[in-house]
């Protein structure tokens, strides 16, 4: 949905990012499990990977996509 006051639309609709969320939130708690009780290595990169997957998924500020 666009915000009005901005003229801003994200890039993804507002049901792929709270899918994309939880699942971030998941691996996270998955790779802290894994910090915890596992291999830390592993829960590291889970949860670095979770971080970038929400990130990338996220709404971001973009100039020249306001401009069109």
């Amino acid at each position: 949905m666009e915000d009005e006051s901005t003229g801003y639309r994200p890039v993804f609709n507002d049901t792929v990012r709270t899918i994309i969320y939880v699942a971030g939130l998941v691996a996270s708690v998955v790779g802290l499990a894994f910090m915890m009780f596992g291999d830390a290595q592993v829960g590291g990169f889970i949860s670095t990977a979770a971080g970038f997957l929400a990130s990338g998924f996220g709404v971001a500020y973009n100039p020249i996509r306001m401009n069109s």
